[in-house]
C-alpha cells in the first residue's frame, strides 16, 4: 500500500530527461468504484485547465519521487472525461464523516490508503471515532466496494464495524484448520533453529583457526617478535616485513600460527570475537524463524504503528485490523517480526500466545527450543574460550620445549640463582637437563633459557679433544 501524504508534495521526474516536470498536488480518485484514478499536477484557474497524471502513466512511486517515462504523460484534466468528471463534482473526501448505516460514528476522513499498482483503495485514515486510538485519536477504516457519499457523511454498511474490532482468537480460529497443523508448524520452526544452532556451532570450530585468514592477516606486516622454526632455529627476525613466501613457507614447516602472533594476531580473542558475532547472528536467524511460524498470532490484532518496506510501501498501517491480506504481504517482505512488533507481540510471546489448548503446546514447543538455542550459543562462545585457551597453552608448551632442545648444550652467559641465591648454574657453564628442571622448579626457566650463548664457538683443535670420554661414546658403548 501507499499512504495519500506521503504521495503529496513529491516532485515528478521524467525518466528520459531526468528533468523534475511537476509536482504531486493532490490525489484524484473514483469514490463511487473506489480507486484512484490520477494525480493532481496542476489545480485550474481562471485562465488556466488543470493538469493531471493518469494513474496508468505513472512508471513508479518511491519514498521521494515520482518517476513517468516523458514530460508529456501529464496531461490536461479535460483530456480524460473520467478525471474531468471526477473534478467537475468536486466532490471531496478529505474531511468527510465516515458512519456506518447504523448509526456507528467511525470518524473523520484525513487520509487514505490505496494500492499503488492497481490504484484500489484499501482503506482510509480517520480522526476520532468510536475505535480511535488513545494516544494518537487515529484509527483505520477498511474501504469497501458499497460507499455512499453525502454532503457530509459518507455511509459505509454496519460490517465494518466488525471489521475494525480486534478478534483475537475469533478469526484466528476460524482459519486454523487442526491442532496438528499448527503443531507441525511449530516442530518445522523447531528443526531450523536446531539446524541454525548446529551450524554455527561448526562455524565456531572453523573459525578459531583458519589458515587463509591467517594468511591474509600476516601479509605486509612487520613481526614484533622473533618467529623459531620447529628445530629452533630463527625464521624471522622482529621487524620483518612479512611477504607470501613467508606465510606459505610457515604454513608448510607447521608455525603460522607463531607468525600470526607475531604480526599481531590473537587466536583466542579472534575466536571470542567470531563466536559472539555467530552467536548474534543466531539469535536474529531464531528470532526471524520463530516470527515465520507464529505471524498467524497477528491476525485479528490491531496494528499500533506502521510497518514499511525499505522503499516506502506499506504492509500495515496504525490503527489497521490484521487480515489475512496483511499477513501475505508481511511474508512477501520478510516483515514477519514487524508485525509482530506492530501488534504488541515479540517472537517469544507470539510464540507463547495461543487460542487453543494445541497452540499452547505447539508454542510450548518453540518456547524450549528457543532455550536450547540460547544454551548452545553459550556453549558455542564458552567452547571457543576454552578452545582459545587450549590453544594458546599447547602452543606456550611448544615454543618452551623448542627452546630448551636449543639450550640443551650450549653454555649459560650469566649466573643462575634460586630465590635462596643459590647457584643453579655458573656463567660459561653447559646447560644440562638436569639444570633445567632445577631452573624449572626455582621458576627460573624463562631466566635460565634468555641466558643462553647462542653464537656458534670456534674450536682449537686441543679443545676438540675431551678431557674424558662421554658415557655414551663409541669406545664405551664397545
Amino acid at each position: 500500500m501507499r499512504k495519500g501524504s506521503d504521495i503529496v508534495g513529491k516532485p515528478i521526474v521524467a525518466y528520459d530527461t531526468g528533468e523534475k516536470v511537476g509536482r504531486v498536488r493532490d490525489l484524484i480518485f473514483d469514490q463511487e468504484r473506489n480507486y484512484l484514478v490520477a494525480l493532481l499536477v496542476q489545480e485550474g484557474g481562471f485562465m488556466s485547465d488543470a493538469r493531471v497524471l493518469p494513474l496508468l502513466a505513472i512508471q513508479s512511486i518511491g519514498m521521494d519521487a515520482a518517476i513517468v517515462s516523458r514530460a508529456d504523460n501529464i496531461i490536461p484534466a479535460k483530456s480524460d472525461p473520467q478525471v474531468a468528471a471526477i473534478l467537475a463534482r468536486n466532490n471531496i473526501m478529505n474531511g468527510t464523516h465516515i458512519m456506518t448505516v447504523s448509526g456507528q460514528d467511525l470518524g473523520k476522513m484525513v487520509d487514505l490508503y490505496f494500492d499503488e499498482t492497481t490504484g484500489a483503495i484499501e482503506g482510509y485514515e480517520v480522526s476520532g471515532g468510536i475505535f480511535a486510538d488513545a494516544y494518537s485519536g487515529r484509527s483505520f477504516v477498511p474501504a469497501v466496494q458499497t460507499l455512499r457519499i453525502g454532503e457530509n457523511y459518507a455511509f459505509v454498511p454496519a460490517m465494518v464495524a466488525d471489521l475494525m474490532e480486534e478478534q483475537v482468537g475469533g478469526i484466528k480460529a476460524a482459519i486454523q484448520d487442526t491442532s496438528e497443523k499448527v503443531q507441525a508448524a511449530a516442530h518445522k520452526a523447531g528443526e531450523q533453529i536446531s539446524e541454525v544452532s548446529r551450524q554455527a556451532t561448526t562455524q565456531v570450530a572453523n573459525a578459531i583457526v583458519d589458515p587463509e585468514s591467517q594468511k591474509q592477516f600476516v601479509l605486509g606486516r612487520k613481526t614484533a617478535s622473533e618467529v623459531l622454526r620447529p628445530d629452533g632455529s630463527v625464521f624471522l627476525t622482529p621487524g620483518k616485513i612479512v611477504t607470501m613466501a613467508d606465510a606459505m613457507t610457515a604454513e608448510n614447516i607447521g608455525i603460522l600460527d607463531r607468525l600470526y602472533r607475531a604480526a599481531g594476531g590473537n587466536l583466542a580473542e579472534d575466536a571470542k570475537q567470531r563466536a559472539s558475532e555467530i552467536a548474534q547472528d543466531l539469535t536474529q536467524k531464531a528470532n526471524a524463524t520463530t516470527a515465520r511460524y507464529t505471524i498467524d498470532q497477528a491476525l485479528g490484532r490491531r496494528a499500533t504503528t506502521v510497518v514499511r518496506t525499505r522503499d516506502g510501501l506499506i504492509v500495515a498501517a496504525p490503527g489497521q485490523i490484521v487480515t489475512e491480506k496483511t499477513i501475505e504481504r508481511a511474508q512477501t517482505y520478510h516483515l514477519e517480526e514487524a508485525l509482530l512488533r506492530s501488534v504488541g507481540l515479540s517472537t517469544s510471546n507470539a510464540a507463547k500466545s495461543s487460542a487453543n489448548d494445541a497452540l499452547d503446546a505447539a508454542s510450548s514447543q518453540i518456547s524450549h527450543t528457543g532455550d536450547r538455542v540460547q544454551s548452545g550459543i553459550a556453549q558455542s562462545i564458552e567452547w571457543a574460550k576454552q578452545t582459545g585457551e587450549k590453544l594458546r597453552s599447547q602452543t606456550t608448551h611448544a615454543l618452551e620445549e623448542q627452546q630448551i632442545k636449543g639450550a640443551l648444550g650450549r653454555p649459560a652467559t650469566r649466573v643462575i640463582l634460586d630465590k635462596q641465591d643459590r647457584v643453579i648454574l655458573n656463567t660459561g657453564e653447559l646447560i644440562t637437563h638436569r639444570s633445567i628442571e632445577a631452573a624449572r622448579r626455582a621458576e627460573m626457566l624463562e631466566v635460565l633459557l634468555s641466558s643462553v650463548y647462542t653464537k656458534t664457538p670456534e674450536f682449537s683443535e686441543a679443545t676438540l679433544r675431551a678431557p674424558e670420554p662421554g658415557r655414551a661414546s663409541l669406545p664405551a658403548a664397545s
